[in-house]
């Protein structure tokens, strides 16, 4: 039921595509929807097929379906990019954005924009836009023939993020908690942003402001840093094992995983509720989790506090004087760590 893939599983792919370099672009296809099929030749590999669906997807696949007439677009690509060289195959900064520099006589850019409605979009060495699959106008840039091509405004860039770059986006985010934070303005996506959390220890149902940037920021190293692989679950495809979920199938490359995407396909009625109890089990699957990390936390607490009974009650009774008296009595003690005067609480190390 997946559709699309997120900035970090893109990272994934680049990464598992990168043998590609320096091979060469031997034949372009246009086949149905919006698919177009790049047949490759990578050195030492031999043939490849790259599927590319804009706005959702693109992956190694073993099915060519192409047309019996081809696309104007199609043609195009064919005459600029047919048996060009594969000089540089990467992702722009952490965006949605895949961008191959190719080159026969002259360098050109093959542009695929993976968010929103998707595009593919050919340029020349110094951008300027020969030709898309489709002409879009943006409110803060046009994507059209004869007219220089403009990246997307960035987000944040996720693989350059530091912890106090992170403690400033965590202090300044008005988001609901430490998860929708990462997911949003981040750029992690739900699913990697709940991974981070747990990988760092950290309750992602916080207020952003509450969260620990190096615990986090440790996580998200964890994370990007991962051994790829194809995990499908039942809601989910990822390029690691997601801590929480249970595995239905293990693919040996992410690409193969991708691969199983039905882009397409729309789901029955029967799917789709069926995909809504899913989330509904996982949502209370990981609820249960958080209760028994709660149980288990709390009853050291409680533990902790029968152990130390007596010192703690002694304490107590002797707060219950003249409490500037007492606060300056508090403040000698080694296991004080602090007295609040104007709240009245006194915070001890146990």
């Amino acid at each position: 039921m997946k559709k699309n893939i997120s900035s970090v599983e893109l990272s994934a792919l680049m990464k598992e595509l990168q043998f590609v370099e320096r091979g060469k672009v031997s034949q372009v296809y246009h086949q149905d929807k919006k698919e177009l099929l790049l047949q490759l030749h990578a050195v030492g590999q031999g043939k490849q097929l790259l599927k590319i669906v804009p706005g959702k997807f693109l992956c190694l696949t073993h099915e060519k379906h192409p047309p019996l007439r081809p696309t104007g677009f199609c043609m195009q690509l064919r005459k600029y990019i047919g048996n060009a060289s594969i000089n540089k195959l990467y992702q722009q900064g952490s965006e949605r954005i895949v961008v191959f520099e190719l080159e026969k006589k002259e360098r050109f850019y093959l542009i695929l924009e993976l968010f929103s409605k998707g595009n593919i979009i050919l340029t020349d060495k110094d951008f300027m836009i020969i030709g898309t699959l489709e002409r879009q106008i943006w409110k803060d840039r046009a994507v059209v023939a004869k007219e220089k091509y403009v990246f997307p405004s960035p987000g944040v860039d996720w693989k350059k993020l530091t912890s106090a770059d992170l403690g400033k986006i965590l202090k300044k985010s008005e988001k609901k908690n430490i998860a929708t934070c990462l997911a949003t303005e981040v750029g992690l996506g739900g699913v990697f942003a709940e991974e981070v959390c747990a990988r760092s220890e950290v309750d992602g149902k916080l207020l952003p402001n509450e969260g620990d940037p190096k615990k986090l920021l440790k996580g998200i190293k964890s994370v990007i840093n991962e051994d790829i692989g194809g995990y499908i679950y039942d809601l989910e495809i990822t390029p690691f094992e997601l801590s929480s979920k249970k595995v239905v199938r293990e693919m040996e490359t992410y690409n193969e995983a991708v691969n199983t995407i039905k882009a397409f396909v729309k789901a029955t009625p029967y799917e789709k509720k069926i995909a809504a109890l899913l989330k509904i089990v996982e949502g209370q699957e990981d609820n249960m989790a958080a209760m028994e990390r709660e149980i288990k936390e709390n009853t050291l607490k409680g533990d902790l506090i029968y152990e130390k009974y007596e010192d703690l009650r002694k304490l107590v009774e002797y707060a219950q004087g003249d409490w500037r008296e007492v606060s300056k009595e508090l403040k000698k003690l080694k296991k004080i760590e602090s007295v609040d005067m104007k709240n009245r609480t006194v915070v001890i190390e146990l």
